[in-house]
């Protein structure tokens, strides 16, 4: 394993330097690979780690190859923080409907800010949670076109606020 880090930490650097878009893509591959196969036996200091890399790496990556990461870490509940919250925040819902539907890292707080500024199919991803508290639900409900006003409504883990449950039941 210690060969296979150092050509790693090699290539991450050379995709780093380089600006080729093939290189960086194919590297992120191989780092996410490698968070994946160990992810359930990392402590919280080493997923910072990979939140870093991958961070780096993501800063300069098409959505098609975010899209791919953003499926591939959304189920996975120690996934790096840090790339989970600006895959969720991605202008392109393809690259935040994953984690923006799955993830269990993200707080009620990114879900509520990402509901207040984004557009609605972020928010038809967000609506449709398992578990969404009441201060999320209250922003969908009064941003939400009626898609995600229905999903919303439909959701069993959706909680409402006494004002949400009431503005839900508006024409």
């Amino acid at each position: 394993m210690q060969s296979q880090s150092e050509s790693l930490i090699a290539e991450l650097e050379l995709a780093v330097r380089s600006g080729s878009a093939e290189t960086r893509v194919k590297t992120l591959r191989q780092v996410t690979d490698l968070f994946l196969r160990e992810s359930d036996r990392l402590n919280d200091k080493q997923v910072e780690v990979f939140d870093d890399v991958l961070c780096l790496l993501i800063s300069r990556i098409e959505s098609k190859a975010l899209a791919e990461l953003s499926g591939r870490l959304a189920p996975i509940d120690n996934s790096p923080i840090e790339v989970i919250r600006r895959l969720a925040g991605d202008d392109e819902i393809v690259v935040a409907g994953p984690v923006l539907m799955e993830s269990k890292r993200l707080t009620t707080e990114d879900l509520t800010q990402i509901a207040r500024t984004k557009g609605q199919a972020h928010m038809l991803a967000i609506s449709g949670r398992d578990g969404l508290e009441e201060a999320t639900t209250d922003v969908l409900v009064e941003r939400g076109n009626r898609d995600v006003v229905y999903r919303l409504a439909t959701n069993p883990g959706a909680r409402f606020s006494e004002t949400g449950y009431t503005s839900l039941q508006r024409p």
